[in-house]
């Protein structure tokens, strides 16, 4: 008995100088619905919205985006403005204030908009984020200027 080895990779297909287009490679392990003896098949739909089983959970197993995903990307952008993450140098970006507030405030836009349709989970994650980022903010719009010391009385 001989077994055919599944390729969980992409394939890369070259389609340059081809007349004919040919149909696209069925991915495994995904089904094409819509399929009828004279109708092509058709790619399952997009619509962003995911089943119960894998609402909330890691990604779905064909590569969705969550919403989670998109507040994680808003976080990180917001902490690299803020000068809080470092490169693979081990070097700190510069600290660009305008641009943390702008991903700050629309973390706030996001939460406003989507009160009450979240999961516990993604509610979480926004109001913690959110408030962790506003008070590094306001930290280092109010800290001590560069030319003080940090542990004394500027006075």
């Amino acid at each position: 008995m001989t077994e055919e080895k599944e390729d969980k990779g992409f394939k890369v297909i070259d389609r340059r100088g081809q007349e004919e287009p040919s149909p696209p490679p069925q991915t495994p392990g995904v089904p094409l619905v819509g399929a009828t003896e004279g109708n092509p098949p058709s790619p399952p739909p997009m619509g962003g919205h995911e089943s119960e089983a894998t609402e909330g959970k890691g990604p779905s197993s064909l590569g969705v985006p969550r919403f989670l995903d998109l507040v994680q990307s808003l976080q990180m952008g917001a902490m690299v403005g803020l000068g809080l993450l470092q490169g693979p140098d081990g070097k700190r970006p510069p600290v660009d204030l305008p641009a943390a507030k702008d991903a700050i405030d629309l973390l706030g836009i996001l939460q406003e908009k989507t009160k009450g349709n979240l999961t516990k989970e993604e509610e979480e994650v926004l109001r913690e984020g959110l408030y962790h980022l506003r008070m590094g903010y306001m930290g280092m719009i109010n800290g001590p200027p560069a030319g003080r010391g940090k542990g004394g009385d500027p006075r």
